[in-house]
């Protein structure tokens, strides 16, 4: 904070201001209301609100300098390392050692660890993109085809390990030479071909084994499966439903024939619409009651649930009468449970409620890539 300059109980906030608005907002239900927050965004802060009562400080520790002094700390901040005096910036891989250990640093730690690397490999891991090795490794089906699985959040190498091994050297080493690329890996069918071309390719001997080398192939080269510029539409059009409702058959047959490319918006809001038709009518059809008691109302008073609500319910249905299982019901279960998740409900409800937030086709797509099993159990007679 400033010293004072005209008014001596009135000090000037130079950094923080967002954190300090922030606490705020989430002290003051008046100071919320007051303000004109998008509605998700409101919502957001109310819940925040309820769940952080009582928790917030009502005072804070504040540094008084003059404004010279505060802007030498600014400075180091805001400009990098500056030799070793300013803030040094978290790459990917520090951001998931510090929230924990992900199966895809898990992985990079143990070809790091192992001779399958070539040097020039090993120098470049330290900025790999760790987002394309996760997508990978988050898809059942790729993990079987690289010989690896996920347990408990932690990476486990199928027999031969050896060899499992070295699908991942071959996965790091492409991914680290940017041999293959985010765009590459988009879709599940795109994430299952790369995984398959892997497995296909020799794995190295024990006597040649140190160092795999990248292959000759340039970066972005080929495009496996479909991606989003040979995959116009939201939804696959090889995708077969039987969708009997007349209205919800046509809002699938308008997602299989959009150019997501081109009309990002109608297939963003028309795919929270499917998404929840799709839930309503399979209740319909199974006699399941979505609703739930009313918090604060008469005894027996019961509204709807909310997406999420329903979702998980429907979810846990499925797999408790056996007709999915975790695997395919990994990804709406993400929607439910992971706000920041490219494909949560927020996203999705954000999607319709939210002017200031722009879908993206690569994200929709990787949406309906992940739910797409789901999906389908909803449409089996």
């Amino acid at each position: 904070m400033q010293l004072p300059t005209n008014n001596p109980e009135i000090f000037e906030v130079l950094e923080g201001n967002r954190r300090v608005v922030a606490l705020k907002l989430l002290s003051s239900l008046p100071l919320l209301a007051s303000l004109d927050l998008p509605r998700a965004l409101f919502k957001r802060y109310r819940s925040l609100q309820d769940r952080a009562a009582g928790t917030l400080p009502s005072e804070l520790e504040c540094v008084v300098l003059a404004r010279e002094d505060a802007n030498e700390w600014i400075i180091r901040k805001h400009t990098g390392e500056n030799e070793g005096v300013g803030v040094v910036g978290w790459d990917a891989r520090a951001r998931h050692r510090f929230l924990g250990a992900s199966p895809a640093l898990q992985a990079i730690d143990l070809v790091e660890k192992s001779d399958l690397l070539e040097d020039s490999t090993k120098a470049k891991t330290a900025k790999v993109a760790i987002t394309n090795i996760e997508r990978l490794l988050e898809t059942p089906e790729a993990r079987a085809l690289l010989k690896v699985d996920i347990k408990n959040g932690k990476l486990m190498l199928n027999p031969p390990e050896d060899e499992a091994l070295s699908r991942l050297a071959m996965v790091v080493t492409d991914v680290a030479n940017r041999l293959v690329r985010v765009r590459q890996l988009d879709t599940k069918e795109q994430r299952i071909d790369y995984a398959r071309e892997i497995a296909s390719r020799p794995i190295p001997g024990k006597a040649g084994r140190r160092g795999i080398r990248p292959t000759s192939r340039p970066s972005g080269s080929r495009s496996y499966g479909n991606s989003p510029g040979h995959r116009r539409s939201l939804i696959p059009k090889y995708l077969k439903l039987r969708v009997p409702q007349t209205r919800i058959s046509r809002i699938l047959g308008e997602l299989q024939k959009l150019n997501v490319n081109s009309y990002v918006n109608s297939c963003a809001v028309m795919l929270r619409v499917f998404v929840e038709l799709s839930v309503d009518d399979f209740a319909h059809r199974r006699g399941l009651v979505l609703k739930v008691k009313a918090k604060g109302k008469k005894s027996g008073t019961t509204r709807e649930m909310f997406l999420r609500e329903k979702l998980r319910f429907i979810a846990d249905f499925l797999e408790g009468k056996g007709i999915c299982t975790k695997e395919e019901l990994h990804g709406v279960r993400t929607l439910v449970s992971n706000r920041n998740h490219v494909i949560s409900v927020d996203t999705l409800n954000a999607y319709v409620h939210n002017r200031h937030y722009s879908p993206t086709p690569g994200d929709l797509i990787t949406s309906w890539d992940n739910i797409e099993p789901f999906i389908k159990r909803l449409w089996i007679p």
